[in-house]
């Protein structure tokens, strides 16, 4: 083994706790904190049984790994004494993994279901005293055709109570589950930061997944978890290089740090040492390899351009005293070799003024109160930069935000970028409410990289670019000036950027009543819109985005079936989750439609169909703030959020009617089409009839059991339809009819040739079915009297409760004797 050498990074002292900021980490004392991480172990048992080297080994492993670099290590087991000792004696912390029967139908045994959430509260609550632990990952990477079959929401809720149980017992400790590609829709909406594994050797292809992941993680920080390259394949030298371009991609695309998988090739799993696998970079010996001089010379900050573009950040201010002086504070310290700082004063009437003029780094300007287009165009008139980054003032800035973007330009087509905008942690009720209420400033995206819109709160654009189209126009006094200016640029041929590290935190707003009035300004400033660009506007005044809204939700928040690509049988490599439609049918009930819909049910005197309205008004308002209630704390806030959400779609689009009378705007008839099509909804719902069981000792699998299936309904000349990537089943019986048959499988796999395949029976039943019989009782209720309707309604409904039961029952028993055979050819023991 080499000499290990003191690190300037290594420090034998934990200078506080990890904590999220944004879309980056820090600790307790304000120091940014990016993870170096390497994975360890997990090891053939110890002397004392225990999952880790002898403690004289374990104790000379982490001197190695702290002095090549690194200040985190990820295990897979619990930690021992030893192992929490040598981590604190060369400052390392531990990301720990809390290892559990993730390879089962958890969910389908309430006994290993109590002692999971048992083993998560128990390591939670003896390991978080240690200052040594950053993370509790309370799972990973839970097989994706089980993940299939037990139904994406149902485990992501049960991870989601798991990382509930564990915060409860370490509040002060990061808490996350680390998935993988192949469930990336797994995206627990209650975790601290994304967790994901991932195995890419391109970096082109890295990159792009980068990108992906940080759309899923939204304002959360990602951390890549496991990232390695097999020596045995790729060599040592290959190794080195991969390790090199993979910090430089992780600085570059927003990540919060990494784990290299592994430190050494010694690993242990499933009871047998694993041989044929050569991820370390020491061997079995602790003998180094290249990439262990790499780490050591990585640095863990982003470097600008090599040619840094002058960039002017440009803050547009009115009455803005309570909150600039922080804005400018963030901002004459950011990072960056080549910047100047303009404050544009619309006839600021408190003191913006002094405040400004106390930082010797800023120039003032002011104009006599003009609106913020006007302003803006005068920042870039002041501007010696080529880049004009613009910012609000009550924004802060974080300290990488201009080497982000800077970045971003090395593309000469790429006219604009920007990054998130994220709310600050709140210090009130309010505060934490308001952040969480539908509106807010979002990007909007046409696929992971290239933007339809970026939020005026953090939007660079290329001074030459602007100056093409005009500037900003004048008339958006308040809002909707980034709009039409992002429209404007991408209709002159210019892309538009997305960069998920070039934060910025934005204070939403500071009172409801505050809020409110933004939410109008924002309905005014759409009525400006639709007059200059008729056609992106649909019939009833909403937008029509081209691309995929990123706000009030993320395309994991519906893990739904259709909305997953998980490749046939759910053997995808790479499933992907799309965006359902981000505006339901329900959703005109949150508007101005229904106030006016209960003034006509009034006035008709139709008391009943009146209240009907109010009561779907008020569930649906409950349904759109049920959205985003992670961070929210009891049933006053969720209140005052339903409240908000009620009253939010009312205000904006009053108030942009309003304007459209006024402006006469007024929507195309032709509105512009969306590149981004939501996936189709499934025509049809399922109903589960039971699970059958089936064992092998031969390592037989669903495979062959799908196969005999297969050959048994092509015998039986049953017309049949297989997955196709998109459904939640394997086989369909009938695909055409109203109702069909299907069967959905999976296999767990419990060592030595172990296995045991559940099957599950269900019937599909087409959406809308029980509105065609409605329909068919009304029409023949229309052509008889009421006596003759309600007898044959009762004589109707007498027959549903008797023969449904009778039907479901004969169709179960049909399905299970077609699984039994197919099993039975197959080979398979049915369990009892």
């Amino acid at each position: 083994m080499s000499a290990a050498v003191p690190h300037p990074h290594t420090t034998a002292t934990h200078a506080g706790r990890v904590m999220t900021a944004g879309k980056f980490l820090r600790l307790t004392d304000g120091a940014a904190f990016f993870m170096r991480g390497v994975s360890y172990g997990p090891f053939r048992p110890n002397s004392r049984g225990e999952p880790f080297p002898e403690d004289g080994r374990l104790a000379a492993d982490l001197r190695h790994i702290a002095s090549s670099g690194f200040n985190t290590v990820r295990i897979y087991e619990l930690p021992t004494q030893a192992v929490l000792r040598a981590a604190e004696s060369n400052g390392l912390r531990l990301i720990i993994g809390i290892p559990w029967a993730e390879h089962v139908d958890f969910l389908a045994d309430r006994a290993l279901l109590r002692g999971i959430e048992k083993r998560v509260a128990e390591a939670t609550a003896t390991l978080c005293a240690h200052a040594c632990v950053a993370a509790f990952l309370v799972g990973n990477e839970i097989e994706k055709t089980l993940v299939r079959w037990i139904g994406p929401e149902r485990v992501r809720d049960f991870i989601e109570k798991l990382i509930r149980i564990a915060r409860k017992n370490a509040p002060d400790t990061l808490i996350s589950y680390a998935t993988y590609p192949s469930t990336e829709y797994l995206v627990p909406r209650n975790a601290d930061l994304l967790a994901v594994n991932v195995y890419l050797e391109s970096r082109e292809a890295f990159d792009a997944c980068l990108s992906r992941l940080q759309n899923l993680a939204g304002n959360k920080p990602l951390l890549i978890t496991e990232f390695g390259l097999d020596v045995a394949v790729h060599g040592g030298e290959r190794q080195a290089e991969v390790m090199r371009w993979q910090r430089d991609s992780l600085l570059r695309g927003g990540c919060a740090g990494g784990v290299w998988f592994a430190f050494t090739d010694e690993w242990h799993r499933g009871g047998r040492d694993i041989t044929d696998w050569r991820f370390g970079i020491v061997d079995h010996e602790r003998h180094e390899r290249p990439a262990c001089a790499v780490a050591r010379d990585l640095t863990a900050q982003l470097a600008a351009p090599e040619t840094a573009p002058r960039i002017s950040v440009i803050v547009c201010t009115r009455n803005g005293s309570a909150t600039l002086r922080a804005c400018l504070e963030s901002l004459t310290v950011l990072n960056y070799p080549d910047f100047e700082v303009l404050v544009i004063d619309d006839g600021s009437t408190d003191t913006t003024a002094e405040i400004a003029q106390s930082f010797a780094q800023v120039r003032r300007h002011r104009q006599e109160h003009a609106g913020l287009s006007v302003a803006r165009n005068l920042g870039a008139q002041f501007a010696t930069g080529v880049i004009l980054a613009y910012t609000d003032d009550d924004c802060i800035a974080h300290a990488d935000w201009l080497l982000h973007l800077s970045h971003a330009f090395a593309g000469k087509s790429v006219v604009a970028a920007g990054g998130p905008n994220i709310p600050p942690p709140p210090r009130n009720r309010v505060e934490r409410v308001v952040a969480a209420a539908p509106g807010a400033p979002a990007h909007v995206l046409l696929d992971d990289i290239e933007a339809e819109h970026l939020p005026g709160c953090n939007l660079a654009i290329r001074k030459d670019a602007l100056d093409r189209i005009g500037g900003f126009r004048a008339e958006f006094r308040t809002a909707g000036d980034d709009v039409d200016v992002c429209w404007r640029l991408r209709e002159g041929g210019g892309r538009l950027v997305f960069v998920p590290g070039a934060m910025v935190w934005h204070h939403r707003r500071f009172t409801v009543r505050a809020y409110l009035r933004q939410q109008s300004g924002y309905g005014r400033a759409e009525a400006l819109l639709m007059k200059i660009h008729p056609a992106r506007f649909g019939p009833l005044g909403g937008a029509r985005w081209r691309g995929g809204i990123y706000g009030d939700q993320l395309p994991a928040d519906h893990p739904v079936e259709g909305s997953i690509f998980h490749g046939p049988f759910g053997l995808g490599a790479f499933q992907v989750i799309y965006a359902p439609a981000s505006f339901r049918r329900w959703e005109h009930l949150t508007g101005v439609l229904w106030i006016a819909l209960l003034l006509v049910a009034t006035a008709c005197a139709q008391f009943e169909l009146a209240a009907g309205i109010v009561f779907s008004a008020l569930l649906a308002a409950w349904r759109v703030s049920a959205r985003n209630t992670a961070g929210l704390h009891g049933l006053r806030d969720r209140l005052l959020l339903w409240l908000l959400g009620l009253s939010q779609p009312v205000v904006r689009e009053w108030a942009r009617l309003r304007g459209m009378i006024r402006l006469g705007a007024r929507p195309s008839r032709r509105p512009l089409l969306p590149e981004i099509i939501p996936p189709e909804k499934p025509h049809k719902f399922t109903l589960p009839l039971g699970t059958l069981r089936f064992w092998s000792e031969k390592n037989t699998t669903r495979d062959a059991w799908l196969q005999e299936l297969r050959k048994a309904l092509k015998s039986a000349h049953i017309t049949h339809r297989e997955d196709d990537g998109w459904r939640w089943f394997d086989i369909e019986a009938w695909p055409w009819a109203e109702v069909s048959r299907a069967w959905l499988s999976v296999t767990e796999y419990h060592g030595d040739g172990r296995c045991l395949t559940r099957v599950r029976c269900m019937l599909r039943v087409r959406r809308g079915i029980g509105w065609n019989y409605l329909l068919w009782f009304v029409i023949a209720g229309l052509m008889m009297t009421t006596r003759h309707l309600l007898i044959i309604g009762a004589l109707g409904a007498a027959a549903a409760i008797v023969l449904t039961p009778l039907a479901l029952w004969l169709a179960r028993r049909e399905m299970q004797r077609h699984a039994r055979a197919a099993a039975c050819a197959a080979g398979l023991v049915e369990m009892r």
